[in-house]
Order: C-alpha cells, then structure tokens, then sequence
C-alpha cells in the first residue's frame, strides 16, 4: 500500500474515530505551538475560519487532506508524519 493511501486511509478514520482525530489534534496543535503559528494566521493563510483551526486542534473534527498538506508545507513538516504520527 502507497504513502499517499495509507494517509488519506487514517485522515478518512480520524473523521469518525475519536482517539484517531484527538491523536492527530495533538501533533497538529504541537506542530503550529512550536512554530508559534496561531490558529488565526493559520485560518488566513489556509481560507477557513479561525474556528475550523480551532476544532482541528482541539480534534473536534480533522481537516481535509488538502488543508494537512498545506499545513505540513507550511510548518516543514513531512504530512505523513502529520496525519499518522508514523516516521519513514
């Protein structure tokens, strides 16, 4: 199974799977805390509400791979590791 679909396959499991989606929440909301990036400027520069970034980090809901890519460039981040917590 490719990269590319095990990461969509775990963001299509966080949508509906409580500990996936707070699992992804933390290592996003440590991500943007490292960065010292706001949910704010987040929401800027990704087109979404400061609330879709805040229910994303607090793993309320998770946000479409899209936006995780974006993310993941955003912060130098490897979007696999961001979606799934798992290294090479």
């Amino acid at each position: 199974m490719g990269r590319h679909t095990q990461t969509m396959g775990h963001l299509e499991r966080s949508a509906s799977d409580n500990a996936f989606r707070r699992a992804l929440a933390a290592r996003l909301d440590r991500a943007l805390q490292r960065a010292g990036i706001s949910s704010a400027k987040t929401a800027k520069w990704l087109s979404v509400s400061e609330n879709d970034v805040q229910f994303w980090r607090r793993g309320i809901t998770a946000p479409p791979l899209h936006d995780f890519t974006r993310i993941a460039a955003m912060l130098d981040l490897d979007v696999h590791w961001l979606c799934t917590g798992q290294n090479h």
